[in-house]
């Protein structure tokens, strides 16, 4: 018994010194590199749920090119079926000067998380790419999707009847995740449940995952609206370089194409666009025959904070439209 105690003690002591001379030769070779003052640009996918995020995501990685040249190496796999149709494994290669230059969940996975918002990002990014691809200074350039806050609202009830309940997505405030898994209010319920419920994490979540301000995370009267900062959501979103809309998904992907972060590596275009028409149509037809008037008030009364950034977004996505696109508005 002494024995294996010893040989454990022993293995810890070598993992731990591997680990930390791993660190100290990453450290050493930065100090030494000669270019150690180039500026790393990568860009960040901020994935909010039910915003077409996925679709977005995947044409930047299956779909731009960098001049003839694709974004992404992406490989291919069959599924045996009866269309016998191609289809894309989860994680393409994005990489530029040896890591990758998108941090989505299509390039390295959900490497801070399932479903990381703006603060996790933030918090875990820097030591993590450290970590992960060497010491470099690094700029991330922080880019995301928003969607009309009912529809996105339902779309994400729908989800959870299917069974989503995204249990390991990370929250930037530990007691608000343990809330959340702790309460079953928001699973396989009707809609009128679905709005009620207090650690439901769809209420106002475009907000709440761009926000950049916790309140009273350990407090004991702690509840989900301490997350919520709609003035820094707001000042976050304009901050970055690019955003799209879900419901403009074709003027999203132009504008997406005129960022200075795309024009940085080279001239990049979608070699196909995507169709608005396919984006989500149970949504809408759950929206015209089955949303009832007092649950759609409720609805737009617990969401309000993703009403008016939404607001806000969508006036700020058309004035870029116009400017950069040069479009007459």
């Amino acid at each position: 018994m002494v024995k294996w105690k010893l040989l454990a003690i022993i293995f810890i002591v070598f993992t731990v010194c591997t680990y930390l001379n791993s660190i100290l030769k990453q450290h050493i070779n930065y100090l030494i590199d000669d270019t150690k003052n180039t500026i790393i640009t990568t860009l960040v996918f901020i994935h909010i749920q039910k915003t077409a995020g996925s679709e977005f995501e995947r044409s930047i990685v299956r779909r731009l090119h960098f001049g003839s040249q694709p974004s992404c190496r992406c490989p291919m796999r069959s599924r045996f079926n009866r269309t016998k149709r191609f289809h894309m494994k989860l994680k393409c290669n994005c990489s530029r000067n040896n890591e990758p230059w998108l941090i989505s969940r299509f390039s390295v996975g959900w490497l801070c998380g399932v479903h990381a918002d703006w603060i996790t990002y933030h918090r875990c990014l820097p030591p993590k790419m450290n970590f992960e691809y060497g010491f470099h200074q690094r700029k991330f350039i922080y880019a995301t999707l928003l969607r009309e806050p009912v529809a996105r609202f339902i779309s994400e009830y729908l989800h959870t009847l299917r069974g989503a309940n995204w249990l390991s997505e990370r929250s930037s405030c530990q007691k608000a995740q343990q809330l959340r898994n702790r309460s079953a209010c928001w699973k396989n319920t009707n809609l009128t449940d679905f709005i009620l419920c207090p650690f439901n994490s769809a209420i106002n979540r475009q907000t709440r995952m761009l926000s950049s301000s916790i309140n009273n995370c350990l407090s004991s009267s702690f509840t989900y609206s301490n997350l919520i900062d709609l003035k820094t959501a707001k000042k976050n979103l304009e901050s970055m370089e690019f955003f799209g809309l879900t419901e403009y998904l074709y003027l999203s992907q132009r504008l997406f194409e005129q960022t200075a972060y795309c024009k940085l590596i080279r001239t990049c275009s979608f070699q196909s666009y995507l169709e608005q028409n396919s984006i989500n149509n149970q949504t809408y037809d759950y929206i015209e025959k089955d949303l009832i008037s007092n649950d759609l008030n409720r609805i737009k009364q617990i969401n309000n904070d993703d009403i008016e950034l939404y607001q806000f977004a969508k006036k700020l996505f058309f004035k870029r439209t116009c400017q950069i696109l040069e479009i007459a508005c």
